[in-house]
């Protein structure tokens, strides 16, 4: 069991975070709302650790939306530098989900934002119910492009998922082996509880590239692969079925997404 990140998210990750910064969607109201509804009988100031934080898009809502005490652990330094310019309120450290650096049993909340497929393992769970407070709460969420909803978008992930190879993804469902074990039902009230949101966001066709090349599969393919994939995502959104803007258009359009959260308790 590795305890570094996963070459592809430090690689990926160091290399696009302004892409990351610029073109990833932040989070539906109504799931901000859902979590601020799940900590809203706990004692104030109630702490909250953003673990993965990237470069602080769940971050900045916590802190600014929910008006939690944030600690935000980011290992990648690009990403943690991007964080700290766009949730300066939080605080922000370098750190893994194998060495959370804060104290015992000092978190209400630990949220993993698009991020626990990359270290889906016990031994970041038993490190994040090591932070956690008795009957803290253990929220995962991630966002996806909606192939179901959108046909346009269901192609395009078709072209760029190709390329995802090894690289843990949420999609695959791997990171739901771990909860399934009898160590991590020790540790958390399970099976973990689910909710959806719709989430539909406006967007520009100029965002649409930079989008892809957020991923930190694609952020790594050789130029001559990227170049091609680029000119194959072009032909899907200049498909007349689409009616999509033409490039460098301001006029938005809905870039369909669905947000899932899982959520459980310390036990």
């Amino acid at each position: 069991m590795s305890t570094v990140p996963h070459s592809t998210a430090s690689d990926g990750f160091q290399a696009q975070a302004d892409a990351y910064a610029k073109a990833r969607p932040s989070y539906p109201a109504e799931a901000i709302d859902f979590i601020s509804s799940l900590m809203a009988d706990r004692q104030k100031p109630q702490k909250v650790l953003d673990l993965g934080a990237g470069t602080g898009i769940m971050t900045k809502l916590l802190v600014e939306k929910c008006e939690f005490e944030v600690t935000a652990v980011e290992p990648v330094d690009n990403m943690r530098l991007k964080l700290e310019s766009t949730a300066p309120q939080a605080t922000s450290v370098k750190g893994t989900a194998w060495s959370i650096p804060v104290q015992d049993a000092s978190q209400d909340m630990v949220m993993l934002a698009q991020c626990f497929h990359w270290f889906d393992d016990i031994k970041s769970l038993q490190e994040i119910h090591r932070v956690l407070k008795p009957g803290g709460l253990i929220i995962l969420i991630w966002n996806m492009e909606s192939r179901e909803r959108s046909e346009w978008v269901a192609k395009l992930r078709d072209l760029y998922q190709v390329y995802d190879g090894a690289a843990p993804q949420y999609r695959m469902g791997h990171w739901k082996k771990v909860f399934d074990t009898e160590d991590a039902q020790a540790l958390y009230t399970l099976p973990l509880q689910h909710k959806q949101f719709i989430f539909d966001v406006p967007a520009k066709r100029d965002h649409i590239w930079p989008r892809i090349m957020s991923k930190s599969y694609i952020a790594i393919l050789d130029q001559e692969r990227c170049d091609k994939l680029h000119q194959d995502v072009e032909a899907v959104l200049e498909d007349p079925q689409y009616k999509l803007p033409k490039s460098g258009s301001e006029e938005e359009f809905i870039y369909c997404h669905d947000t899932d959260m899982y959520w459980a308790c310390k036990k």
